[in-house]
């Protein structure tokens, strides 16, 4: 079975951009400006937002619980969605995975988000596996049937055997396949990773249970990455080199282990100074 990569998942997304631009009754989509996706934005939420578009839409425009989503985008920065408009005319590549989701709202890409776009090449995948089986179970019962011509000219009295040897087979190839198929609907390779708190767990891949947060691809190196407690007694410096990273979310420093990119934000991690210790995190 082919794992799909979220790089599949990107381009597959500048793909439809490009088929759908010329076609968009809207005119938007052939040349857009960073006010006229903002604009679209507020469109796509008037007509309603699946749930996991919705966490899209709050993750994005970094909604806060009190907040009303509309009033979120209008006073947006438009200048935020210049990265969005860069990726789908494949002027510069983005790894935000909020923002790659946004723009697969915005020109209606389907399947979406990511993990039903995974989902989906599994079963044609899968499909396509089956289908091989069953042409080949085909073949055999077709070149069973030909021997037992020969055997009927010959007279031979084996020939039921070989038929039930074919059927038997043929059961065994459909159990295994039925068996494969529902292995991969209700027990699903945990190929995906979301962030819960202070750190990344691993999650099957349909992970559609309306929490807020984003299904990514496995990544190794990331899911290293955990917050700190800054009420916790913490050594910055080793050798007087950082081993505290740090970003500010909602006006709140918070504190990591490793470098890397904040998962909620996607804003990149800057290394530990005496100065945002001394003005923000003095113990």
């Amino acid at each position: 079975m082919n794992k799909i990569t979220f790089e599949e998942y990107k381009s597959a997304i500048k793909s439809q951009y490009e088929e759908n631009k010329n076609v968009d009754v809207s005119g938007i989509l052939l040349n857009p400006t960073p006010a006229q996706l903002r604009n679209l934005c507020l469109m796509i939420f008037d007509n309603s937002l699946s749930k996991s578009d919705e966490n899209v839409f709050k993750l994005f425009f970094n909604l806060k619980e009190e907040q009303s989503i509309r009033k979120c985008i209008a006073n947006y920065d438009i200048a935020r969605f210049r990265p969005i408009i860069s990726f789908l005319k494949g002027e510069k590549d983005s790894e935000n995975t909020t923002r790659i989701e946004l723009a697969a709202i915005l020109i209606d890409f389907n399947p979406r988000p990511y993990n039903k776009y995974l989902l989906n090449g599994k079963i044609d995948a899968r499909g396509k596996s089956e289908a091989s089986a069953l042409v080949e179970v085909k073949k055999l019962i077709e070149s069973n049937s030909d021997e037992e011509r020969k055997n009927e000219k010959a007279g031979a009295t084996n020939k039921g055997l070989g038929k039930k040897a074919v059927i038997y087979l043929a059961v065994l190839l459909s159990l295994f396949f039925m068996g494969y198929t529902v292995k991969g609907v209700f027990f699903p390779e945990k190929e995906c990773m979301m962030w819960k708190e202070d750190h990344y767990v691993v999650v099957d891949c349909l992970n559609d249970n309306g929490a807020l947060g984003v299904v990514i691809p496995i990544d190794e190196n990331r899911m290293k990455l955990k917050k700190l407690d800054s009420n916790e007694k913490l050594n910055f410096f080793n050798n007087e080199k950082p081993v505290v990273w740090y970003c500010k979310h909602d006006g709140v420093v918070e504190l990591f282990n490793a470098p890397g990119f904040h998962p909620v934000t996607e804003k990149p991690l800057k290394p530990i100074t005496q100065y945002i210790i001394d003005k923000y995190l003095k113990q």
